[in-house]
């Protein structure tokens, strides 16, 4: 199965290519990351994040973290890709807005050293999440989850055991699987809703 993974984008102004890659590799060393390639000044990879976080989606969860650097004429394109580790993968992929928006945070604390503002890198370079969207697929999820639920439960009154052990048992634990992580996905959508529902409006 192909890994999962999420990219982002960050163009800096007005500096080099070596001075970025400096700060970069930097941020990685406080933030406690294992470099695990280094070619300077155009890209850098490191392991990131607590190898016991079983939440994928969260900031420090492990990850591998890749920087690329591209001068673009007096500006530095960063392209990252971050991948969750392996076991953490269908997690993550369920999860996904979830996230994007920790990986983003994550990323601004790195951006912020190249002198902008935490409103200002928030915006620059990464697709936003869709927080009333991931809401209304979540709920569409949570619909589904209960229709396996209840077809797996009619499978197994009627069915069992023919056309054999597995069928219902088998839709029974996908129904409760995807309404773990609707609920989840519902839960988190509301909360960052809400929470920008307080932000001053400027």
């Amino acid at each position: 199965m192909m890994s999962y993974f999420l990219d982002f984008e960050h163009s800096v102004q007005g500096r080099t290519p070596e001075s970025v890659f400096a700060i970069i590799e930097s941020w990685l060393n406080g933030e406690k990351a294992h470099v695990k390639e280094s070619q300077q000044p155009s890209r850098i990879v490191a392991a990131h994040g607590r190898a016991l976080q079983p939440l994928g989606w969260k900031q420090d969860a492990r990850k591998t973290i890749a920087f690329n650097l591209e001068s673009s004429g007096p500006d530095v394109l960063i392209r990252v890709r971050i991948t969750p580790a392996s076991l953490n993968a269908t997690d993550v992929r369920m999860r996904s807005d979830e996230a994007r928006a920790n990986w983003t945070e994550l990323l601004t604390r790195l951006w912020v050293l190249f002198g902008e503002t935490e409103t200002t890198t928030g915006a620059i370079g990464n697709r936003p999440v869709d927080w009333p969207a991931s809401l209304q697929r979540g709920k569409a999820t949570l619909l589904a989850g209960g229709f396996l639920l209840a077809i797996g439960a009619v499978a197994i009154a009627v069915l069992f055991p023919s056309p054999g052990p597995y069928l219902g048992p088998g839709l029974l634990t996908a129904g409760v699987v995807l309404l773990v992580y609707a609920g989840m996905a519902v839960q988190s959508a509301r909360a960052r809703i809400a929470a920008r529902g307080k932000e001053p409006h400027g």
